[in-house]
């Protein structure tokens, strides 16, 4: 009996792991150009300081503020579509060329855009 049960359990295991690890859906691009969208709010300082080194590098990015419902729904279905939990987050949410990161360096974001 114990073997069954350690044996369900590790089945669990490697099938929970396979859909947290696993590789992840790609998502469809916003737009036809490589590109930078953050996803984020006014009021939000990790957001602006964000936004604000993303210019100084050069990089001009799409904002987009969630306090819109369109948009926020829109990004909560791409952060499903990438199994990316959405009751609760930390902003900004940042899309580098249809790829999803929670509130990311200004560095890994330049490294990540650049490299396409």
């Amino acid at each position: 009996m114990k073997k069954i049960m350690l044996f369900a359990l590790l089945s669990l295991c490697i099938y929970k792991a396979r859909q947290d690890f696993g590789p992840k859906p790609i998502l469809p691009p916003l737009y036809n150009e490589p590109y930078v969208a953050v996803y984020g709010r006014d009021s939000c300082g990790h957001t602006q300081r964000l936004l604000k080194g993303l210019k100084q590098q050069g990089i001009e990015p799409h904002y987009l503020n969630v306090d819109d419902m369109n948009i926020a729904n829109s990004l909560h279905a791409r952060m499903e579509l990438q199994k990316i939990p959405t009751q609760r987050y930390d902003l900004p949410v940042v899309d580098v060329n249809a790829s999803l990161e929670i509130r990311p360096t200004l560095a890994s974001v330049q490294e990540q855009f650049l490299a396409q």
